[in-house]
């Protein structure tokens, strides 16, 4: 299950609206919970689409792997650390690809956020954590709080 409030929820959908017709990827900073079942999510830290082919950025994203460490040390004196990632996905289902499946999604223990944009409007957000053979996706609950 992952846990992400309303506001940081609406965050993750701006930026994916911001970036259309063009993937947005970014990290999810927070701790893990309830003996691991459970990613609490705190922030949302945008970064670059570094992929490289311009034609490709429509239907591909990659993050520099520097931006993992980075997001890490930025809130580690919070105690808080990378427990997922998200991109968006213009014009298709918030469903990841093969694609993310195999570029995308190196630990079993994150959580793995994708945006439906469709008409640079995002219509639908999901998540989703990789099973323990690295085999397939299985959707998770996203539990959505107001916050205070």
């Amino acid at each position: 299950m992952i846990r992400l409030g309303a506001a940081l929820r609406e965050e993750i959908e701006r930026h994916a609206e911001r970036e259309y017709p063009r993937e947005c990827c970014g990290l999810l900073v927070g701790r893990i919970t309830d003996e691991g079942r459970t990613r609490e999510v705190h922030a949302a830290y945008p970064v670059a689409n570094i992929f490289s082919e311009e034609a490709e950025r429509h239907h591909r994203m990659a993050i520099e792997p520097l931006e993992y460490a980075r997001a890490e040390r930025l809130h580690a004196a919070e105690g808080l650390g990378v427990v997922g990632n998200y991109h968006s996905h213009p014009e298709h289902p918030a469903v990841p690809s093969q694609y993310d499946l195999e570029h995308l999604a190196p630990w079993p223990t994150m959580s793995y956020v994708v945006v439906s944009v469709r008409g640079g409007k995002a219509v639908e957000l999901r998540s989703w954590e990789l099973e323990a053979d690295r085999s397939r996706f299985e959707e998770e609950e996203i539990l959505t709080e107001v916050e205070p």
